[in-house]
């Protein structure tokens, strides 16, 4: 027997053999156990360093102005925005969330960014449709 008969034992999962040894796979690529090499994650999915299998590949958080959907990232609609890896669209101010989207408050209300309702002015007072703040609301004519 000589040292040629030697082999070095395969590299575990999250890992691939180099002529150095095992290397742990980068990060957005995985490999199985006793692999040669790292596979890339489909394209739009990211995984952290040293991962083993497809599983770990997840959607890419989506960038500001982007909410996640089942299909990756979808553009805000009017009236809406997000931060970055938001999974859900929020209302501007004097704007509420709806099933349909972003719908404006009506007159007499207001609404801060982010609303799922309108608030009403207080007795006596009326806005503008669109109102963003209480201050919005002044006492007006009945």
């Amino acid at each position: 027997s000589s040292a040629d008969d030697c082999a070095l034992a395969p590299c575990s999962a999250g890992y691939y053999m180099t002529e150095g040894g095992c290397q742990q796979c980068g990060e957005n690529s995985y490999s199985g156990a006793g692999a040669s090499s790292c596979v890339s994650c489909p394209e739009g999915m990211v995984s952290s360093a040293g991962s083993s299998s497809a599983d770990d590949c997840a959607l890419a958080p989506c960038s500001a102005g982007y909410y996640m959907t089942e299909g990756g990232c979808q553009q805000c609609g009017e009236n809406s925005y997000s931060g970055a890896g938001s999974n859900d669209p929020r209302c501007s101010a004097g704007y509420y969330m709806t099933e349909n989207g972003c719908e404006q408050c009506g007159e007499n209300s207001y609404s801060g960014a982010g609303a799922s309702s309108c608030i009403s002015c207080p007795e006596g007072m009326v806005s503008s449709a669109g109102s963003s703040s209480a201050d919005d609301c002044a006492f007006g004519n009945t």
